[in-house]
């Protein structure tokens, strides 16, 4: 069985105590969608999250339901760096896989372990805010839709081939019925800095903004809210990388921009 927890940067030893981004991908999406991302983050260990049935767990079976996507996952990070190295790893979710590290960050804390640094959201409206059932009868037409509407195709690599886009339409679809299953979170507020993120021109916020700022009902701590250029997966660009590494550090830790 391959790990969920891949590494995506080139830093030369695992052993460092440093800043980590632990990245979560949209739907329809592996953590091939996360390196442009990941690439000429220097100094910062990045990992990336592949689901169960994507990617190199493509042979594995799909998540039964989002509470147990996000239970797998926390277990696996728990393992993988400890308690207190979590507790320095900044959770960044892109779309669904904002629900996702949100719900590993509240599955954490409920063991009463330390959260991570901090949670940022990208192109996700608050959970409290979803519209239950949206996805409930969504087909491969819907998914290809939505599939050239957000631009993951081309930031993904699926443009490349009828074959691939097969293959992103067909993950596409049963990440949208996963997490139309999404039940929301348990009523537990994290203490970390949450920082949400979405584009100006995301047709997912087209009527109301509201639903972004919505997510500052799930931290004690710091929040902050930012609208930048472009749809609804642009920062997952990698030439927007140092953009939203900036704008992450900036909002969570008052730190120097990281390049």
């Amino acid at each position: 069985m391959n790990a969920a927890v891949k590494r995506l940067s080139t830093v030369d030893s695992e052993d460092t105590f440093g800043p980590g981004f632990l990245c979560f991908p949209p739907a329809g999406a592996t953590v091939l969608s996360l390196r442009g991302f990941a690439k000429g983050a220097a100094g910062i260990e990045m990992w990336g999250v592949e689901y169960p049935g994507h990617g190199e767990r493509l042979a594995e079976p799909r998540a039964a339901s989002f509470a147990s996507l996000a239970e797998g996952i926390a277990r696996e990070t728990i393992d993988r760096f400890g308690a207190e190295r979590f507790s320095r790893i900044t959770l960044i979710g892109f779309s669904m896989g904002a629900f996702a590290a949100f719900e590993v960050a509240q599955r954490i804390r409920g063991r009463g372990l330390p959260g991570p640094a901090a949670l940022v959201v990208v192109g996700a409206c608050a959970p409290q805010s979803r519209v239950p059932g949206r996805f409930a009868k969504a087909d491969a037409t819907d998914a290809g839709r939505l599939l050239d509407q957000n631009a993951l195709a081309p930031v993904a690599g699926y443009g490349a081939s009828p074959e691939l886009r097969e293959y992103a339409l067909d993950l596409l679809l049963g990440d949208l019925l996963l997490t139309d299953s999404y039940a929301g979170p348990a009523q537990l507020r994290l203490a970390c800095p949450i920082v949400a993120i979405r584009g100006e021109d995301d047709p997912v916020f087209a009527a109301d903004g509201d639903t972004l700022r919505a997510w500052g009902a799930w931290t004690s701590g710091r929040f902050t809210d930012a609208v930048v250029p472009g749809g609804h997966l642009g920062m997952l660009a990698p030439d927007r990388a140092p953009d939203l590494r900036e704008l992450i550090h900036r909002s969570t830790f008052d730190a120097e921009p990281v390049r």
